[in-house]
């Protein structure tokens, strides 16, 4: 097919965990031939299915996506690989003749697509290793303190258990000598030079909960603490995936830590804080378009409304 000027904006479907942007947006991407790209840092990785309620064959059904499910779990996948993974995606799906659709929820990795990305000094393995083992000896929390020292302003945007932005942060300061946050101000350039089109799922929050325990009891049906023992027998469940909700919460389980009811209930708390940082972070994009989802709204009203947002 003959390649095409870039000049369509590029949409992007987020919203809260739990408020079925999966389900709508594989629709939306039949319905106008996009390829989907993941914007998740959870289903980027290969394996984590159940738990990271990464799309299946049958739910794809002929929609082509990326960056889903194509990172080794004991890899480092991070934000700057993701920005450099996009620009080249991006590119070839145009030069097919189709145009994109972003899919998911991870705040951060909407923020670089809208704001830019600090690129930052190379992740260093024994720096990262003695913040790992400091982490595991005095708590996520104690990083996090540590950080709001030198750097309030970084502090101040992280919450207290982000481990990965925690860490990332202290590394900064200590192979730079400079707060993260100031190089963001001075350094940060944008990934793509487009026009984006940004609407977000939302529910009521009684509903929304109602739909996240739904969501937790079905990744149980489906087989979540089968997939995190196979997961952790082969020795993948490392790392962030390690981290992840769902997966953290069932190791816990399976190390004798927390009964089944109670593991289930820690999904449930964690999940919803997930929620409320979202809900922050999207606060920062006064281009998104909101569409709420009801109680007895249909997908096709819900693609209808998403279709307008991208309007706007």
């Amino acid at each position: 097919m003959e390649h095409r000027d870039p000049v369509d904006p590029l949409r992007v479907l987020t919203g809260a965990t739990g408020s079925g942007k999966k389900e709508v947006g594989l629709e939306l991407a039949r319905n106008l031939g996009a390829e989907v790209i993941g914007l998740d840092s959870v289903k980027v990785y290969r394996g984590l299915v159940v738990g990271a309620a990464s799309p299946t064959q049958s739910e794809v059904d002929g929609v082509r996506t990326h960056l889903v499910g194509v990172v080794d779990p004991r890899e480092t996948f991070s934000l700057g690989r993701y920005i450099d993974e996009v620009r080249s995606t991006v590119r070839q799906i145009e030069a097919r003749g189709k145009s994109v659709l972003f899919l998911g929820g991870t705040p951060l990795y909407l923020q670089a697509l809208l704001r830019g990305l600090f690129r930052g000094p190379p992740a260093d393995p024994r720096l990262r290793r003695r913040l790992v083992e400091e982490a595991e000896r005095f708590g996520v929390e104690a990083l996090h303190a540590r950080l709001a020292a030198f750097d309030p302003d970084a502090a101040g945007r992280i919450l207290k258990r982000d481990f990965k932005r925690i860490t990332r942060a202290l590394e900064v300061y200590e192979l730079t000598g400079r707060p993260i946050s100031e190089l963001q101000r001075t350094e940060t350039r944008r990934p793509l030079d487009r026009e984006f089109r940004v609407v977000a799922l939302f529910c009521a929050p009684a509903l929304l909960r109602r739909r996240q325990a739904e969501r937790v009891d079905r990744m149980f049906a489906e087989g979540l603490v089968e997939e995190v023992r196979r997961l952790s027998e082969q020795g993948l469940l490392i790392g962030e995936p390690a981290r992840a909700i769902g997966y953290r919460e069932i190791l816990a389980h399976l190390a004798g830590e927390l009964t089944l009811q109670a593991a289930r209930e820690a999904m449930l708390r964690s999940t919803w804080r997930l929620t409320v940082a979202q809900r922050k972070w999207f606060r920062r994009f006064p281009e998104l378009v909101g569409v709420e989802r009801r109680e007895d709204s249909t997908l096709e009203e819900l693609l209808e409304a998403v279709r307008l947002g991208f309007l706007r």
